[in-house]
């Protein structure tokens, strides 16, 4: 696939400065290499749940060169986390949305506050702002409207960023793109700056004149707003499983991904949260059982079992 056509799922901005650690971790003390060790057992217990990345022709890993990211090399990376003066993930919604839309905003504020065991505050709408020429363009299809991504990343989310902010991601219904060689994206986010920005414009299947089905919607919402803000909290792309910070290319490669973590990216995200993973599963199994999922809520269930019948057996 041409880079010109390449889809990105998240990835980090060109030409954004990395700040300066939070905190060393490449020597964790004693209690904080006994909770990683405690993690690593953890994680063991849900590798069932997954699948190994299988790569088909066109999907992101075949046409992207990475490497991916162990918990271990997480733990040693000095990523981005929430502070105790910054631990609200804000969400900040940029045009004018339709009833689905506004629905799936709402309902991913209430998914990322059980996934990332944070405050998560859903601000009021706000127009796009004045865009430079040189940060918009139209494309053919139907005279399209597109933002760049640096737009939102470096000219307008740094002015919003509230100090209490762990990240602040914005939710826009504009079409974006990241550079002029690419079509468009889906989002994109920076590994140390706390903000990131994702498009609803393209995952409902209404611009392009197709049957809109809100349960898509808010899948692939949910998807991409979680992968972005783990970006924000330094995670990588993840190679090893079918996982939910696995890079995609497509809408069709999106759909295939699961809605959680997996083993590697759960115990990163358990470690940079302080967030018991049997907690966690069983928070993330009470949304989807309060809206009417119960296959989802059933995942979630096992998985939180699997997770204490291994520490009960330690």
């Amino acid at each position: 696939m041409k880079a010109s056509i390449v889809l990105l799922f998240a990835l980090l901005a060109a030409g954004c400065s990395l700040q300066e650690p939070l905190a060393d971790n490449a020597n964790l003390p004693a209690k904080e290499d006994k909770r990683s060790e405690r993690l690593s057992r953890q994680k063991e217990a849900v590798v069932r749940f997954f699948r190994p990345m299988a790569v088909q022709e066109g999907d992101w890993l075949d046409t992207q060169k990475e490497p991916g990211e162990t918990f271990e090399e997480y733990l040693a990376s000095n990523p981005t986390l929430p502070t105790p003066a910054r631990r609200t993930i804000y969400i900040q919604p940029i045009g004018k949305f339709t009833g689905e839309q506004k629905r799936a905003m709402a309902l991913t504020a209430e998914y990322m506050k059980a996934f990332y065991n944070l405050p998560v505050k859903l601000n009021a709408e706000i127009p796009l702002g004045n865009v430079p020429p040189d940060k918009q363009r139209k494309i053919e299809y139907k005279n399209n409207l597109q933002i760049r991504t640096a737009y939102f990343l470096d000219d307008l989310l740094p002015k919003l960023l509230p100090n209490d902010a762990a990240a602040l991601i914005a939710f826009t219904n504009y079409d974006l793109y990241p550079g002029d060689t690419w079509s468009f994206v889906f989002g994109q986010a920076t590994f140390s700056e706390r903000v990131g920005v994702y498009s609803l414009y393209r995952l409902s299947n209404i611009a392009f004149g197709r049957d809109n089905d809100k349960d898509r919607l808010l899948t692939r919402a949910l998807k991409i707003a979680m992968h972005e803000t783990g970006h924000m909290f330094s995670m990588k792309h993840c190679t090893k499983y079918e996982c939910l910070m696995s890079g995609t290319n497509h809408l069709d490669e999106t759909d295939r991904r699961p809605l959680d973590d997996c083993p590697e990216c759960m115990a990163k995200l358990a470690w940079a949260m302080h967030y018991d993973p049997v907690e966690r599963y069983n928070a993330l199994a009470a949304f989807w059982e309060k809206n009417g999922r119960a296959a989802e809520a059933k995942i979630f269930r096992e998985k939180a079992k699997a997770v204490k019948g291994v520490e009960a057996a330690s």
